[in-house]
Parts: C-alpha cells; sequence; structure tokens
C-alpha cells in the first residue's frame, strides 16, 4: 500500500472515531448542552474547539474516547493484520 493511500485509510479511522466519540458525547449531555453543541457546531468546525466543548461539558468525555479508541482497533484488527 503506498503513502497516500495509507493517509486516506488513516483519515477514514479518525472520522470514525471523531464520529462515534461525537454520537456517544451527544447522547451523554443534558438538554442544554445539547442545545449549546448544536448551536456551536458550523459546516467549516474547528476541531480543537469541539473537542474543547466536549472535554468542558461531557462528564467522562477521556472515557468516552478511551472505550471508543479501543473499540475502533477491535473492530480494525483484521485490516491490518
Amino acid at each position: 500500500m503506498d503513502s497516500e493511500e495509507q493517509e486516506k485509510y488513516i483519515e477514514r479511522i479518525g472520522n470514525l472515531l471523531f464520529e462515534s466519540v461525537i454520537e456517544r458525547s451527544v447522547s451523554a449531555m443534558d438538554d442544554q448542552a445539547a442545545m449549546e453543541f448544536e448551536n456551536f457546531l458550523s459546516p467549516e468546525g474547528d476541531y480543537n474547539k469541539v473537542i474543547s466543548f466536549l472535554q468542558e461539558r461531557v462528564p467522562g468525555f477521556s472515557t468516552i474516547v478511551s472505550e471508543e479508541m479501543s473499540r475502533l482497533k477491535r473492530a480494525s484488527s483484521g485490516i491490518f493484520a
């Protein structure tokens, strides 16, 4: 696999992780935080601002990230073996 193809896979994996973390984080938010998060998002969204918001407003955010990373590793273990 050439480096360009590897980069595409890495980007895709990163996006999958980000999406799963966002889904779980929104589920863990109270209604007020969820409304603020929805208003906070924009099409040209700043990844770092999104992460900062989630770290501040989602209880157990680091645990969610760790669990989703582990789940993604298990799910993709056969791909990179």
